[in-house]
C-alpha cells in the first residue's frame, strides 16, 4: 500500500517501555527523621556533626527535619536558636534534600508539661519561625503539624479544641503566607479547619495530611473513627472505609505521608499498595517501623515490570507520582503524546513541560508544552498535543525528546520509561513525502 504524506513527514515512534527502575524524582519517597534542638548544642558543633548521612540517607531525596523547641516554652524563641534553625534549613539545602518541616514543644510523649501554658505564645513562636520560614520556601515539601502534641503529632495536648487547633492553623498559614503546604493529623482536623467560617481563603489548596499510625490497627491508632457518613458530623472522625474514600477524592495533588506501623493482621504490598493509593501517599518513613517494612522486603513481585523487585521496592517507586509515556503517535500534523501517572498521588509542584528537537546531534529547538503537570492525576492518562516540529536542514532526520523540569528549581523529574534519562525519546521525524 502506498501512503502519501501531505507535508512530506513521517513520525517514527521509538520503543515506549515501563521501567520499574527507581528514578530519584524529588518531592516524593522514603526519608530517614532527624531530630534537632532549635537550643544551640552547648559546645558549638556544626549541624553536620548534629546528624548523619550514611550512604541510604543520600539516595532518599526526602528528610523529616524534627526540631525541638520545648526549651522556650516560657518565652519568645531567642535569636540565637532563630540563627540555629536557619543553619539547619542551610544544611539540608546544601544536601539537596526538600525538607518536611516539624516543629514540637515535645519529643517524648510529655506535651502537657513541655508546651507553653498560653496559646498566645505559640502563635508568637510561629511568627517568629515564619520569619525565618520565608527564605526556604522551596526547599520545603510540607510542615507537618502545628507545634502541639505529643511529638507534635496533634494528639495529647490541651489546645486541640476546635477553636485552638483552627487558630493556630490559620496563623501558621498567614504566617507562611500561604506559600507552604501544611499538613495536619487526621481528616477530621482537615475538615475542621477548612470549614471554620473565619479561616483564610485558599488554605484548602495547602492543607495535607500526615498519618504516623498507618496499618497500626483498624483505625490507623485514632485517625479514622467509627462513624458512617450517613447522619456524621463533617467535622468527626468517619468509618475506615468512608476516609479513605474521602481521601481518594480530596488528598491527590497534595503532599500526603506518614509512618507504616506493625498491627494485628499481616499486610502484604499489595494491599499496602492499594490503600497508599486511596491515600494518595507521596512519602513514607524507611526507618519505622521495621516489623512493617520488613514484610514486604520479603515478598517479590512477579507480575508486570516490576516482576522480581521485592514489595518494599514496589510501593517506594510507586510513592508520589510516576510518569510513564504510553504512546507517541502523529495527528492531524501535530504530536500526540498520551502520559500515565502510574504513582499513588500527583505531582505538587509547578513544572516544565518541553518538547526538545536534536538535529546531527544539535539540540535546534525547546517548545514548551501548554500543560500543568500538577493535573496529571494519579492513575489518570493526559494527552498532550503539539504542533510536530520543523527540520532545519534538508536530509536525514529531527530526533524528539519530552522533558519536565521542576519549575522552581530547573530540576529534571525523570519519566518511568525504559532508557529515560533526563529526558526521553519520542521518536524521529523524517522527510518521506511518499511510502
Amino acid at each position: 500500500m502506498r501512503i502519501r504524506y501531505r507535508d512530506g513527514r513521517r513520525f517514527v515512534r521509538a520503543e515506549l517501555k515501563e521501567s520499574s527502575e527507581s528514578l530519584g524524582n524529588p518531592g516524593c519517597g522514603w526519608y530517614h527523621v532527624y531530630t534537632f534542638a532549635a537550643k544551640p548544642p552547648a559546645d558549638g558543633r556544626p549541624v553536620e556533626e548534629e546528624t548523619w548521612l550514611d550512604g541510604e540517607c543520600r539516595k532518599e531525596q526526602l528528610a523529616l527535619a524534627l526540631i525541638d523547641i520545648g526549651s522556650y516554652r516560657t518565652g519568645a524563641i531567642s535569636q540565637e536558636a532563630l540563627t540555629h534553625i536557619e543553619e539547619i534549613f542551610r544544611f539540608f539545602r546544601r544536601e539537596g534534600k526538600q525538607m518536611i518541616l516539624r516543629f514540637a514543644y515535645d519529643i517524648r510523649g510529655e506535651a502537657r508539661v513541655t508546651e507553653p501554658s498560653d496559646i498566645a505564645l505559640v502563635r508568637r513562636h510561629m511568627e517568629q519561625l515564619g520569619g525565618i520560614i520565608g527564605g526556604y520556601e522551596r526547599d520545603i515539601l510540607v510542615i507537618q503539624g502545628i507545634l502541639v502534641g505529643n511529638w507534635g503529632e496533634m494528639h495529647g495536648s490541651r489546645f486541640l479544641d476546635e477553636a485552638s487547633v483552627c487558630g493556630l492553623a490559620r496563623t501558621w498559614y498567614q504566617v507562611t503566607k500561604g506559600r507552604c503546604y501544611l499538613a495536619v493529623r487526621t481528616p477530621a482536623q482537615w475538615r475542621k479547619i477548612v470549614e471554620n467560617k473565619e479561616m483564610e481563603c485558599g488554605i484548602e489548596e495547602r492543607l495535607a495530611l500526615f498519618n504516623d499510625g498507618i496499618f497500626g490497627s483498624s483505625s490507623d491508632l485514632g485517625t479514622y473513627g467509627g462513624a458512617e457518613l450517613d447522619g456524621a458530623d463533617v467535622a468527626g472522625r468517619w468509618a475506615p472505609s468512608e476516609e479513605l474514600r474521602w481521601q481518594e477524592q480530596r488528598m491527590d495533588g497534595l503532599p500526603n505521608g506518614g509512618e507504616a506501623l506493625p498491627g494485628p493482621e499481616k499486610i502484604g504490598y499489595r494491599e499496602a499498595s492499594e490503600r497508599m493509593e486511596r491515600m494518595h501517599l507521596s512519602y513514607l518513613n524507611s526507618i519505622y517501623h521495621q516489623e512493617r517494612l520488613n514484610e514486604w522486603k520479603r515478598e517479590t513481585v512477579t507480575a508486570g515490570c516490576f516482576a522480581g523487585v521485592s514489595g518494599y521496592d514496589y510501593i517506594g517507586r510507586r510513592l508520589g507520582y510516576r510518569f510513564v509515556v504510553r504512546d507517541a503517535e502523529k495527528k492531524s500534523g501535530r504530536l500526540k503524546i498520551t502520559v500515565e501517572n502510574c504513582g499513588f498521588a500527583s505531582l505538587c509542584e509547578e513544572a516544565d513541560c518541553c518538547l526538545v528537537t536534536e538535529e546531527d546531534g544539535r539540540e535546534t529547538d525547546c517548545m514548551r508544552i501548554p500543560t500543568d503537570a500538577r493535573h496529571w492525576r494519579s492513575g489518570q492518562k493526559v494527552s498532550l498535543y503539539v504542533s510536530l516540529p520543523q527540520r532545519k536542514n534538508q536530509g536525514g532526520c529531527l530526533r524528539v525528546f519530552l522533558c519536565l523540569k521542576r519549575s522552581s528549581d530547573g530540576r529534571s523529574i525523570r519519566f518511568a520509561n525504559a532508557g529515560a534519562g533526563t529526558r526521553i525519546l519520542l521518536g524521529e521525524i523524517k522527510e518521506c513525502p511518499e511510502i
